[in-house]
């Protein structure tokens, strides 16, 4: 599973770097999102976190979806079916060397007793271990960036983006 997951990851940022769209940009990384928080919820065994830190960030992406919607043009878009082809094919090789040794991803827990593991406070600090605390952290910075930028773009002072006629 987690494989898999992390396959549909890769692969989605590949595409990311390959789309012209904005509509299509902004999809992608709400299918980026979603994917970050079912990893999440599989690494950390307690669904409360990733669950509220993806209601965060989508309802932020929904706000620049409506934005870069009422900005864009309405052109069809062409999907290069060699270039998806040839990224399908790359992160194959990559998803297999990152994966080629089986390291156990909890670390911290083997040493403990096991009625301390099952606690609610070892589920809390799981997502804060080392194999979670970069996502975290990274997901923070840009829920954190996402939202500046949001309240940049609604400034009072520039004015709506259309005018009423």
């Amino acid at each position: 599973m987690t494989f898999l997951l992390s396959y549909l990851s890769i692969f989605s940022s590949l595409m990311f770097m390959s789309m012209k769209s904005p509509l299509l940009l902004s999809i992608t990384i709400i299918l980026q999102t979603i994917l970050i928080s079912i990893i999440m919820t599989t690494f950390a065994l307690s669904s409360w976190f990733s669950f509220m830190l993806l209601m965060v960030y989508l309802t932020g992406m929904m706000v620049i979806f409506i934005y870069v919607s009422s900005l864009a043009s309405n052109d069809l878009f062409t999907m290069n079916k060699s270039q998806f082809i040839v990224l399908l094919i790359l992160t194959t090789p990559v998803l297999l060397v990152m994966f080629k040794s089986s390291l156990p991803f909890l670390t911290t827990t083997n040493s403990m007793p096991m009625d301390y593991v099952s606690s609610s406070a070892m589920k809390t600090i799981k997502m804060y271990s080392k194999p979670l605390y970069l996502m975290t952290v990274f997901l923070i910075i840009y829920i954190l960036l996402a939202m500046i930028m949001v309240v940049k773009n609604t400034s009072f002072s520039s004015g709506p983006l259309r005018s009423k006629k």
